[in-house]
């Protein structure tokens, strides 16, 4: 695998399982040193540091709850003083609540928005003095649901459609200062290989979630791949792709358009 994240300190946030976890373990292999942030699973996030040191690369972990202020502050804080100055910045850190409106409440509301929108924007004014200083680069994991969602996700949906507005206007901000921000938007994924903690998990030999009948390519996609994605934006390979919004779904947001 190329090193092109060589020399560059990396945070991830949201790294103990999923599509996290698979850009943390991806970026270290490409020679980034990386800050494993998560918040409710610790003992997953110190075994992606583990599982990173074990291949030889360089990480800490931070647990820290993005839907605070202060919490943004520490990750970022504890990052430089163990890894140096921050180069990439990964806002991958959410929640999937489904709630109706009439059963929704603002406490529901505020910590959807907050874990999955207010956290990208206070992570990147955090890093920015680093991310500026090195030229750095910033990417958000949305989610198609920005584009076309399902009855009872408006929290969610909501959240995942700012992060790509978050995303052109501080592309714009902070392109004048030599940062990129870019954005992805991952489909129906895969989490087997890297489950959420405190959900049954079903036998990875014998079962996989099945593609929806729509879905084009006729399977769901991979943590790896949303994270070879990340991992190309968050490079110098992207260094003329600025506010961009990338959907990784297989083509399924050409089908749910049409619907």
């Amino acid at each position: 695998m190329d090193r092109r994240l060589e020399g560059k300190t990396a945070i991830v946030t949201g790294s103990s399982s999923g599509i996290g976890k698979a850009t943390a373990l991806r970026m270290a292999r490409e020679g980034a040193a990386v800050c494993v942030v998560a918040n409710r699973n610790a003992d997953g996030g110190r075994a992606t540091v583990g599982e990173i040191a074990s291949g030889g690369g360089q990480a800490v972990f931070v647990q820290a709850d993005v839907s605070a202020a202060d919490g943004c502050r520490r990750i970022v804080a504890e990052a430089r003083e163990e890894l140096g100055p921050v180069d990439v910045l990964v806002n991958n850190a959410g929640i999937t609540r489904r709630s109706s409106l009439e059963e929704m409440d603002d406490a529901f509301w505020y910590r959807v928005l907050d874990t999955n929108l207010t956290s990208a924007y206070r992570m990147t004014r955090e890093a920015a003095p680093d991310l500026i200083a090195r030229g750095g680069s910033v990417v958000n994991v949305s989610s198609v649901h920005a584009v076309a969602t399902h009855a009872g996700y408006s929290a969610y949906a909501a959240s995942k459609a700012g992060l790509c507005g978050l995303t052109r206007a501080l592309a714009l901000e902070l392109g004048e200062r030599g940062v990129r921000v870019n954005c992805v938007l991952p489909g129906t994924i895969d989490i087997t290989r890297y489950p959420r903690p405190g959900k049954p998990q079903p036998d990875g030999d014998t079962w996989r979630p099945r593609a929806s009948d729509i879905q084009p390519m006729k399977r769901c996609g991979t943590p790896d791949e949303v994270a070879a994605a990340i991992c190309f934006l968050a490079g110098e390979e992207a260094s003329f792709v600025n506010g961009a919004v990338w959907p990784v779904d297989g083509a399924l947001l050409g089908i749910l358009r049409d619907r």
